[in-house]
């Protein structure tokens, strides 16, 4: 008969074998060529949640020139614009020129940039009026126009200096930003009043010229690429701005990550396809050795023998390989080498059923064994953490899952056989008969433990994947809770803070579901985030007490007829006042005032429902405040005015311009002129508010070189803090600064000096707030113009590159089980012969079959205890002494979470015993 028709004869007689060996390769090969071709797809789909992800100023160009006048500034922008080639998805240009914006009818002045800006008119918000449509025209934003105390119709003018030429406007609008938190505000930095490049052009100063533009995703595929472009926008002497490059760099490594993952885990998994081709190998090359006699008695020399016999693993082989020729490749050698050392010999050795012990080449194999698992050990202990993340090549580091596991399997074999036949003895002394069946069947089948190290090291995979997933996944949850600050956050447009303040305090009384938030400097490396303090932990899980400490009861009054007992030298004083529930600012003037102290009245309506006192301000010379009353009702006595715990100078960037004197309830205030060049603040404010301001500063946000006192831009003014660390803080993270809202605005809301701020109105929401509460708040008057969520944010978190990573190694271990279970198949399946004489000859020496059943049961069982308890061990072993290759961040955020993760490992052994436990009871119920 032909080789080939003896091979597909054994086949067929053997068809179990065959289509085990077929479906190793082929579950091996799929498994290889998937991970293969979803590794670009993985890579891809964790770039797009990369750039999505990013903040304003890593996906934003800006550049800046200085360009004259008369220089045909338009031919700069143009020339700017060409220089981008890169693709954008929006851009803008524009002029600035410096200066103060001048009220002609008034005192007040304002530095302000004049600007132009392309695309202004669809992303801002009118309050009133319109936007700009001719030259003169110009919209203020409403902070710079509360500021200057002008509205819709007013007349303007812009100063920029000697020699420059002043430039008359026109306020037709008052806005705010459509989306302060965009691309196209982020650019528009500092204070300014915006109206056309003519008009800018107008002022025949030096102007500089911006163009800002958001990237494409596409734009971020070649970073050398984005940093030609901005090497040639600096060769043409611009100034630019930009984390693009970063952010390409870090989409680079991304990907880089992703597909080293990947293909750690495609080596894995054909690493592990081998070795359960080499068991199924081993084992069928021993069950072919009486083919391989009955070869030899015919005559058929020693090569066509071996290649009748390895072709029974082969043909399979080569079918089910055939995505993967590497895998094939090393088949063959696998297949080879098994029946060679199964078929050598003469036809004596290969007829008997006793096969001979090679104890010496036994000893070899797991010597190698155990000193390749050693040698994982020492590399992965040696080697810093940092190298075990990084890109170093396939190294023992890289399988040291494997090699620990088995090199456990193969100890924990030799000590439990010789346990199990000493246990067996005892039972049998004892007089328990199944027991010592199970304990002596155990002691002497060494093949039932040769699995053991392959079940292992699947564990071991299985354990070490599912630990990283979970203490990722962890991690990123705790993440985005601090980068969001809250279960829910509710987006609101620009409100007042003091009416955000009411309003949410009106729709939960309770303090328990929602809390107002005010986020400035978002954009920055030192986020400011302004939180109701006594919401803190109900909302946020953060204790706030220290933000809101004790302090003077504000100096409330309900009542629009006011009376000012003063006295003075023919000169006014105002005294500002905000109204309860709005913020909304009034001044009630008293004056011109005589030297005889005597009531002077004055009426305001915005008072009705009540209002705080905020300051008190005189035109030049000398007055003396004595008492204030509303309605007759006192609200200011003597004692308060002559307290000076209860009144302050400025705290903002403005020097003091005033002189006070306290004395038995009298307050007299007179004229100071500091020698500065900074804004004079001559107003005396309440103290309301603890100066220095608390705060929870991270990463050491609030430091400064100067050793003095620290202080940050809160709300547009230089406010001094009273900080205290904290490694983390909600939505300012490693690099934030939390304070009080209704602090912080009671110290800013007035100050001399303050400017206008990008500020994000919020409402964040505790977990388990429902719609009701939403409800309420738009009742109250907030209107919600977007939302995210703790879910949304993991999730987003979840599609980056080490949870993509992490995820593909979760399915790599889930394809290494099923080999390993496929492999304990194929031994059961070969044993079942000498088993199935075994149990023949105890049944005729009458022992009962249940007897044998439950022997059966428990000596198939027993491996695969043993297998799955040392693959958990090694598995904490390595998370012990090494952190996971992938980390939960590319950056070096914190990961608090331990390596190990107990209710992991419990969920993979519980996988594996399953898995492997059906498989083997499967096959000792067939016996």
């Amino acid at each position: 008969m032909p080789m080939w028709g003896l091979v597909f004869g054994a086949l067929r007689a053997r068809r179990v074998q065959a289509l085990v060996m077929l479906a190793l390769a082929a579950v091996t090969a799929v498994a290889a060529g998937i991970a293969a071709r979803a590794a670009d797809t993985a890579a891809e789909n964790a770039v797009r949640a990369r750039v999505a992800a990013a903040t304003v100023a890593e996906r934003t160009l800006r550049v800046r020139g200085t360009v004259s006048s008369g220089d045909r500034p338009e031919d700069t922008l143009r020339h700017m614009s060409a220089l981008v080639d890169a693709p954008v998805d929006g851009r803008a240009g524009g002029l600035r020129v410096p200066g103060d914006l001048v009220d002609p009818a008034g005192p007040r002045r304002q530095s302000a940039e004049l600007r132009s800006a392309e695309q202004l008119c669809g992303n801002l918000k009118l309050r009133q009026g319109r936007c700009v449509g001719a030259d003169g025209e110009v919209v203020l934003p409403e902070e710079l126009a509360r500021l200057l105390g002008v509205e819709v119709g007013a007349k303007l003018v812009h100063e920029t200096g000697l020699t420059g030429v002043p430039v008359a406007l026109e306020v037709v609008g008052i806005f705010t930003p459509a989306d302060p938190a965009g691309w196209f505000w982020a650019g528009q930095d500092g204070v300014a009043a915006y109206t056309t490049a003519a008009t800018v052009t107008a002022a025949e100063a030096t102007l500089t010229a911006t163009f800002d533009a958001v990237l494409e995703p596409g734009a971020f595929d070649d970073a050398a690429e984005l940093r030609a472009v901005l090497d040639r926008l600096r060769n043409a002497r611009f100034e630019v701005t930009s984390g693009a490059p970063a952010l390409a760099e870090a989409v680079a490594a991304d990907r880089r990550s992703v597909h080293r993952g990947v293909g750690l885990e495609e080596a894995q998994i054909l690493l592990f396809g081998g070795l359960a081709v080499a068991v199924a190998a081993a084992y069928a090359a021993q069950e072919r050795r009486g083919d391989a006699a009955r070869l030899a008695v015919r005559g058929l020399p020693g090569w066509r023998i071996r290649a009748a016999t390895a072709g029974q693993s082969l043909v399979p082989l080569a079918v089910g390989s055939i995505w993967s020729p590497r895998l094939f490749a090393a088949g063959v050698v696998i297949v080879a080498a098994a029946d060679w050392s199964a078929t050598r010999g003469g036809v004596t050795d290969l007829m008997r059923d006793v096969r001979p012990r090679r104890p010496l080449a036994a000893a070899t194999a797991e010597v190698c064994a155990l000193g390749l698992a050693g040698a994982a050990l020492f590399q992965i202990v040696a080697a810093p953490a940092a190298d075990v993340r990084r890109d170093t090549g396939f190294g023992l580091a890289q399988v040291a899952p494997l090699l620990v596991a088995a090199g456990l399997g193969v100890l924990g074999t030799r000590l439990l056989l010789a346990g199990a036949g000493l246990y067996g003895r005892h039972a049998l002394a004892a007089g328990r008969l199944s027991a010592a069946l199970a304990g002596l069947t155990l002691g002497r089948r060494r093949t039932a433990f040769r699995i053991v190290p392959v079940l292992a090291a699947a564990t071991c995979v299985l354990a070490l994947a599912a630990q990283d997933w979970q203490g990722g996944a962890a991690a990123r949850a705790d993440r985005a809770r601090v980068e969001l600050g809250a279960d829910r956050v509710l987006r609101v447009a620009p409100v007042p803070r003091e009416r955000l303040l009411a309003a949410v305090r009106a729709a939960d009384p309770g303090g328990r579901e929602a809390m107002a938030v005010v986020v400035t400097g978002a954009a920055g490396p030192s986020p400011v985030v302004a939180v109701d303090a006594g919401r803190l932990r109900a909302v946020a899980g953060v204790d706030g007490a220290a933000l809101h400490p004790a302090a003077p009861a504000p100096l409330r009054f309900t009542g629009t007829d006011l009376a000012l007992r003063a006295g003075g030298d023919g000169n006014r004083v105002r005294v500002l006042l905000a109204a309860d529930g709005t913020g909304e600012q009034a001044v009630a003037e008293f004056g011109p005032l005589s030297h005889q102290p005597e009531p002077y009245t004055a009426v305001v309506p915005a008072c009705a429902r009540g209002c705080r006192v905020e300051a008190v301000e005189a035109d030049r010379g000398t007055v003396e405040l004595r008492e204030l009353t509303a309605g007759g009702a006192m609200v200011v006595a003597g004692d308060v005015f002559a307290d000076p715990a209860r009144w302050r100078t400025t705290v903002a960037q403005a020097a003091a311009g005033i002189q006070v004197v306290q004395t038995a309830g009298v307050l007299r205030l007179g004229d100071a002129q500091p020698r500065t060049q900074r804004p004079v603040d001559s107003r005396l404010y309440v103290v309301d508010a603890p100066v220095p301001l608390p705060a929870l500063a991270a990463g050491g946000a609030a430091d400064n070189d100067r050793h003095d006192q620290p202080a940050v831009s809160v709300f547009g003014a230089s406010v001094p803090l009273a900080p205290r660390p904290a490694a983390l803080v909600p939505r300012g993270g490693g690099s934030g600064i939390l304070v009080d809202l209704e602090y912080a605005a009671r110290i800013t809301a007035v100050a001399v000096g303050t400017v206008p701020s990008a500020e994000r109105p919020e409402v964040w929401l505790a977990a388990g707030a429902g719609d009701a509460v939403i409800a309420r708040l738009r009742s109250a008057g907030l209107d919600i113009t977007g939302s995210d969520s703790l879910a949304a944010a993991t999730a987003r978190a979840d599609r980056l590159a080490p949870a993509v990573t992490a995820l593909g190694d979760v399915a790599g271990a889930g394809i290494v089980l099923l080999l390993a279970a496929v492999a304990a198949f194929v031994v059961a399946a070969v044993d079942r012969r000498d088993r199935d004489a075994e149990r023949a000859a105890l049944r005729r020496q009458g022992l009962p079959r249940r007897l044998l059943a439950r022997v059966e049961r428990r000596t198939a069982v027993v491996p695969v205890l043993v297998a799955v308890v040392l693959g958990v061990l090694a598995a904490v072993l390595l998370r012990a002494l090494a952190p996971p290759p992938v980390r939960a961040f590319t950056d070096p955020w914190p990961v608090p979470t331990p390596a190990v993760q107990p209710l992991a490992l419990l969920v993979a052994g519980a996988a594996a015993l399953v898995l492997f436990g059906a498989v083997a009871l499967v096959r000792a119920g067939r016996r």
